[in-house]
C-alpha cells in the first residue's frame, strides 16, 4: 500500500468515496469536532470558520504531524438562513416545505494545511440546487427514506434526494459534500508546498 499523500480529517463517508475516485493515497484520520453555529453568522462566514476550526483542531492536538490535512464543512443557505444538518424528522420536514419549489445554495469550504504555523490554503464553492415544487407524498416518501440524517439541509443527492432536484447549477460533487474538482486542483497545487 502507498504511503498517503495526505490526511483526511473527516468521519464522512461521502468525501472519503469522492476522494478515493482521484486515484491519490491518502489516510483518514479522526477528528472529533462540535460544530457550533453562531447567532446571526452568514452562511459563507459560517462555513469557512467552520472548516479552518477543524485544520486548526486537527492541527493543534497533533503537532507531530507532517502531512498535509483536509478539512471540510458543507451547509445549505436559503433566503438568508443557514440550514445546517436537521436536529430530527420534524425539523427535516420543515426543511423539505421551504426548499420545495424554491432555489438554495450548497457551500462547501475545504482547507488544507500541514502546520498550525501554516501556510494554510482555502477556498468556497457554491452550487445552486432547485428543488420541485412541494408535492406532499413525494416529500413524505423521500423523509421516511431517512436520508436527512447526518445529512446538511436534510437530503443526499447522490442517494434518492435526487429525486427532489428539478436542476442543479455547478460541481454535483460539492452537494454531496466535496467540490472534487477544485479539491484536486488545490492538492496538486501544494502538496509540494505543504509537505
Amino acid at each position: 500500500m502507498p504511503q498517503p499523500l495526505f490526511l483526511l480529517a473527516s468521519g464522512s463517508p461521502r468525501r472519503k468515496a469522492l476522494l478515493e475516485a482521484l486515484g491519490l493515497p491518502f489516510a483518514v484520520v479522526e477528528n472529533p469536532w462540535d460544530e457550533v453555529p453562531r447567532a446571526g453568522e452568514r452562511a459563507g462566514v459560517q462555513v469557512r470558520r467552520l472548516a479552518r476550526e477543524k485544520l486548526a483542531h486537527y492541527l493543534h492536538n497533533h503537532p507531530e504531524n507532517t502531512l498535509p490535512v483536509l478539512t471540510a464543512d458543507t451547509l445549505l443557505a436559503f433566503r438568508g438562513r443557514t440550514l445546517n444538518k436537521p436536529e430530527g424528522e420534524a425539523q427535516a420536514w420543515e426543511f423539505y416545505k421551504h426548499l420545495a419549489g424554491h432555489r438554495h445554495r450548497v457551500l462547501t469550504s475545504f482547507a488544507l494545511g500541514s502546520s498550525a504555523a501554516g501556510p494554510w490554503h482555502q477556498q468556497t464553492v457554491a452550487t445552486a440546487v432547485d428543488f420541485v415544487p412541494w408535492d406532499e407524498a413525494l416529500y413524505r416518501r423521500y423523509l421516511e427514506r431517512g436520508e436527512w440524517r447526518d445529512a446538511a439541509g436534510g437530503y443526499r443527492i447522490q442517494e434518492t434526494g435526487n429525486i427532489l432536484v428539478r436542476r442543479l447549477s455547478g460541481s454535483w460533487s460539492n452537494v454531496v459534500g466535496l467540490p472534487i474538482a477544485q479539491v484536486y486542483a488545490m492538492i496538486c497545487q501544494n502538496l509540494r508546498v505543504l509537505a
